[in-house]
């Protein structure tokens, strides 16, 4: 069955279960957008998941590990990235999997399936449990924020096998977006939060290379509710790991056709045991770099200058150059247009508070637009 052949097809009781939504869904526009991202309050200090489990008609979730392909211990030696993402949406008769490593040193690629039912097994309602058993995959993630997660993966696509465990290297290190308020767009309605922080140690075998884990880096995110790529213009989701804590940034823009683009985002940091909460007004994702891509029909960023928050003086609080070490890219086939896909290993050094910073991470573009 090829992609275009999977499409939603939702049950009746879709409808019946989820009919304020969709309602709230109708009547957003433009207004409804900028009036909920600037009621967002900035915080002191984060706040948490009030549960983990699995509680809507889509369930959205992804698990990334940050490694060294020779074991090197230290954050800013992470050469390769490996994701799992999923939507599990059974009553809309849809799922997708997807998985990609992107590495400096080892081989580059990724896989994606979409099925036309939900995929995930023995879900709970108090915790983050989700399991997977198909002919591409098998995994298991399971715990909470306070107790950590374990995570065993099989790709067998990959040819890629994990047991690893997630503990918090903050208990700060967890962003819940939106002060745990349902995000409404006209093709959103959805509550999220992104676990920035996370010491990943245990075993991954990689093209028959075992790789012991005693301090990589990991991040989970989880949504729960109804959320469709339709109106998304740009996305920005930028992960960034120190010896001294993590950095989270999500910048994306919306077009709402006749009424044009407006732009949204969250962030948060925790270093030396602080944590800062970015407001989409308060930072800034700015590329400065441009490079040809093999398999998308536009130019790519490759730099970028990440700014935010300011002092007294106005000076940025947070200042970083971020630059491109390995990249992987496809063509997204969800939302009225192709979307333009690219993750990234990135390297980036800067400071923080006039403190100097020096880190890897992760970028995950999304663009309509064409660079020339």
């Amino acid at each position: 069955m090829s992609k275009a052949d999977v499409k939603p097809k939702p049950k009746f009781i879709f409808f019946l279960k989820n009919l304020g939504l969709l309602w709230k869904l109708k009547r957003a526009d433009r207004k409804v957008g900028e009036d909920f991202v600037n009621a967002n309050k900035k915080l002191l200090e984060p706040i948490y998941p009030v549960s983990e489990g699995n509680k809507g008609p889509m369930e959205e979730g992804m698990i990334y590990v940050m490694f060294n392909s020779e074991g090197k211990e230290d954050p800013d030696k992470i050469d390769t990235v490996l994701r799992f993402f999923w939507v599990d949406a059974p009553v809309l008769r849809l799922s997708v999997l997807d998985s990609f490593i992107v590495s400096e040193k080892l081989k580059t690629r990724k896989w994606d399936e979409f099925y036309p039912r939900g995929v995930l097994l023995n879900k709970m309602k108090d915790r983050y449990h989700q399991e997977v058993s198909e002919p591409e995959v098998d995994f298991l993630i399971d715990g909470t924020w306070d107790e950590g997660y374990s995570f065993v993966f099989n790709d067998k696509k990959l040819d890629i096998t994990a047991k690893l465990n997630y503990t918090p290297t903050n208990d700060k290190g967890i962003l819940v977006y939106y002060n745990g308020r349902m995000a409404i767009s006209p093709s959103m309605a959805q509550k999220f939060y992104d676990s920035f922080a996370f010491k990943v140690t245990g075993e991954i075998v990689v093209e028959g290379q075992k790789v012991e884990l005693k301090n990589g880096r990991g991040i989970i995110e989880h949504g729960i509710g109804i959320f469709s790529s339709l109106h998304i213009y740009d996305w920005r989701w930028l992960n960034l790991q120190f010896p001294e804590g993590a950095i989270h940034l999500f910048y994306h823009s919306l077009d709402i056709e006749e009424e044009g683009i407006f732009e949204a985002g969250e962030g948060a940091l925790v270093i030396d045991d602080e944590w800062f909460h970015f407001q989409p007004y308060d930072f800034d994702i700015e590329e400065t770099g441009f490079a040809e891509d093999e398999n998308l029909p536009s130019k790519v960023p490759t730099a970028w200058r990440v700014t935010g928050g300011k002092d007294a003086s106005g000076k940025n609080l947070l200042d970083l150059e971020v630059t491109s070490t390995a990249k992987i890219s496809w063509l997204g086939v969800l939302g009225k247009e192709n979307q333009y896909i690219t993750n990234y290993v990135l390297e980036a050094e800067g400071t923080w508070k006039g403190k100097s910073i020096k880190g890897k991470g992760t970028l995950e573009n999304m663009m309509h637009r064409i660079i020339e």
